[in-house]
């Protein structure tokens, strides 16, 4: 019955972390990953029942487990490693198990399956920097949320003794 599985539903998140399309490359350091946690906590507002996955190149997931110590970290080996690791969890059984699922990446290699997950009735919300959100991605999802400026436009701050 379909009123059923509404009532049924968890009401939790599947939330894909695409860390380095956020970081705006490599995660370098693990003072890095934790700058990103702190942002992406900031700005998705994760729910301690949600499921948290990332995915790094394989170099860097050392790094990124100091942001995320307690989530499961996907290692990507290549170019589009990581962003394929993402799509493989996109495959499995996601509409029953989450009200929704969040993707942080603007990358339009994860349109068709965000549009895919839409049609089978599971919400899509991307979270993007603006410029890097690909125009198939951004119609593929139910929302996109995105930021104002990246890492690279903020001004270096220096706190004056």
């Amino acid at each position: 019955d379909h009123t059923m599985k509404k009532n049924t539903m968890p009401l939790r998140r599947l939330i894909l972390i695409d860390v380095e399309n956020f970081n705006g490359g490599p995660v370098a350091t693990p003072a890095q990953a934790r700058w990103c946690r702190r942002t992406l906590d900031n700005w998705i507002q994760p729910d301690p029942c949600d499921i948290v996955v990332l995915a790094a190149d394989v170099t860097t997931v050392t790094n990124v487990h100091a942001g995320w110590p307690r989530h499961r970290i996907l290692p990507g080996y290549g170019e589009n490693g990581a962003d394929l690791r993402l799509l493989d969890v996109m495959e499995e059984d996601l509409p029953p198990r989450f009200s929704e699922m969040v993707l942080v990446s603007g990358d339009r290699i994860f349109a068709e399956k965000v549009s895919q997950l839409a049609g089978q009735g599971l919400p899509t919300t991307v979270y993007s920097h603006t410029e890097d959100l690909s125009k198939r991605l951004k119609f593929a999802a139910t929302n996109t949320i995105t930021s104002i400026t990246t890492t690279t436009d903020l001004p270096i701050r220096r706190s004056i003794k």
